[in-house]
């Protein structure tokens, strides 16, 4: 067990932060399942230097951040995001195997449901997972690649894992439409999006098109449930 591993076994999650994850969507199950906590300042200072400089040698930068783990495919801690409700700040923190594995959040079960013949779903977002967890089937899963871009990491892992099919969720804005459609740049560069190297990957794939907000976890905040379904006649 790393350091990190240690840290968070010790963290709890306090009543103010449950009570923000309810009401952005969460489910019990996802909150336990993905082990998401309450940071708490270190007992000792962290060993890692970037940490320190990043967080403060106690991570007293984090005090009462909510903090969504991130679980390799075979359940290893690889990082966290860390987030502060007040003001909405986003901080994610990857440990060196984040770079052999995939990072995405919402791993809890992810590659047995897929393997089962589950389908992906993919955000960019904790807090567009939480919503779509509500309306998607039970044997699928909800993934969120942090940005909108799919690593080699993430299409390795869903080649190898996914045998249904991958629906494409990310953010109606400019970034979550170039990530999932490519775009050609001024200097006349094809960047590729996500459904391009999917089915390069020889995965099949198809964009998921919604209304109504710029992404799901936007849509939950202004009408919940009835609002979600509503864009996305599943």
């Amino acid at each position: 067990m790393g350091w990190l591993d240690e840290a968070l076994a010790k963290c709890v999650l306090t009543p103010g932060i449950e009570e923000y994850l309810l009401g952005r969507g969460a489910k019990d199950e996802t909150i336990a399942g993905e082990k998401c906590v309450t940071w708490q300042k270190l007992e000792e200072p962290s060993p890692d230097p970037v940490f320190r400089k990043r967080y403060g040698a106690f991570g007293e930068d984090l005090a009462g951040f909510l903090i969504c783990p991130v679980w390799s495919p075979k359940g290893a801690l690889i990082g966290m995001e860390a987030r502060d409700p007040a003001v909405k700040f986003i901080s994610d923190w990857r440990e060196l195997a984040a770079a052999w594995n995939p990072f995405f959040l919402g791993m809890h079960r992810a590659a047995e449901k897929l393997w089962a013949g589950g389908d992906a779903w993919i955000v960019e977002g904790f807090f567009d997972i939480c919503p779509l967890e509500w309306i998607v089937p039970p044997s699928d899963v909800v993934l969120a690649t942090v940005r909108a871009k799919l690593s080699e990491r993430h299409i390795e892992f869903l080649r190898r894992f996914c045998r249904g099919w991958v629906h494409m969720v990310y953010d109606r804005d400019e970034a979550g439409v170039h990530g999932t459609h490519g775009y050609i740049d001024k200097a006349g560069k094809k960047h590729w999006g996500a459904l391009d190297v999917l089915r390069r990957a020889g995965l099949k794939c198809r964009d998921i098109p919604y209304s109504g907000a710029k992404d799901p976890g936007e849509i939950w905040d202004r009408g919940g449930l009835k609002a979600l379904k509503a864009a996305f006649p599943i």
